[in-house]
């Protein structure tokens, strides 16, 4: 069970360590939960302290379900990294463009067929579907019964697992994609070891970052990186996600004093 953070001294160890990395979810946990997908905004506390971070250590990440391109957007500092589609895209630093796994170029044309053949969705109430290329995201937030909706959906997309395609699921969202072995763990692992990276730090809220979690504890348990998965604890985290964490924040508040700790810790500022 994770432990609540009240002071940046537990974090020290890990960033003493060289190389440092820092990678960090968007929505829910830099990025107050929004209603829609278009309406989410980071705050300007977190653009600030994750652009400092980013000068002094490797690389500094924000890993999302978003595509690549609106991850970019959202967050808006051109010093990140940004991991898409929960692994399937990349924009490294300073990169010239979006780099997608060619492993999910195969599904292409089948999911736009689904997204041709699922528009009889789009009549269920407060439904929002989220064209992301090679993933359909099916939000069901605004839904007077979200549980009816989330049903419908399951059921609805059931025969396009059965053509090959993955279903998965986050917060109050139903996503259909490539039947790959892809997540945040997975390409936190990617980044862990393109960078060598000796200390790591994870931040996130939604179920898809317990992957990341586990990925964080399986390097460090091989004695591969000093390390910690920090949960952001929001009405719609779950307890799944503070269980599978090392230490849980209070939503984005939480969030924007760590950042600003750890930036006033790596730029020789902190007590």
């Amino acid at each position: 069970m994770a432990l609540p953070l009240e002071s940046i001294d537990p974090l020290r160890p890990i960033l003493a360590r060289r190389p440092l990395g820092l990678a960090t979810d968007i929505d829910g946990t830099i990025s107050p939960i929004a209603d829609t997908p278009g309406e989410a905004t980071v705050t300007p506390l977190c653009r600030r302290y994750l652009q400092e971070i980013a000068r002094h250590v490797e690389v500094v990440a924000a890993m999302s379900g978003r595509t690549v391109q609106d991850a970019r957007r959202l967050v808006g500092l051109e010093e990140l990294t940004y991991v898409g589609n929960h692994g399937l895209s990349w924009w490294p630093r300073h990169g010239r463009g979006e780099e997608t796994l060619a492993e999910a170029a195969p599904y292409e044309s089948l999911v736009r067929e689904a997204r041709a053949g699922l528009t009889s969705l789009l009549n269920l109430p407060g439904l929002v579907l989220e064209d992301k290329g090679p993933i359909l995201a099916f939000h069901y937030r605004l839904s007077p019964d979200r549980s009816g909706a989330r049903t419908a959906i399951l059921e609805a997309l059931a025969p396009w697992s059965e053509r090959g395609l993955r279903l998965g699921e986050g917060r109050l969202v139903v996503e259909l994609g490539p039947p790959l072995d892809v997540d945040k763990g997975m390409a936190l692992a990617r980044l862990m070891e393109a960078h060598r990276l000796g200390g790591v730090l994870y931040l996130g809220d939604d179920l898809t970052d317990v992957d990341a979690f586990r990925m964080v504890h399986r390097w460090q348990a091989e004695g591969k990186v000093a390390a910690a998965a920090v949960a952001v604890r929001n009405p719609e985290s779950g307890p799944e996600v503070v269980e599978a964490a090392d230490y849980w924040l209070d939503g984005v508040a939480g969030v924007e004093w760590l950042l600003g700790e750890v930036a006033r810790t790596l730029g020789g500022r902190g007590p």
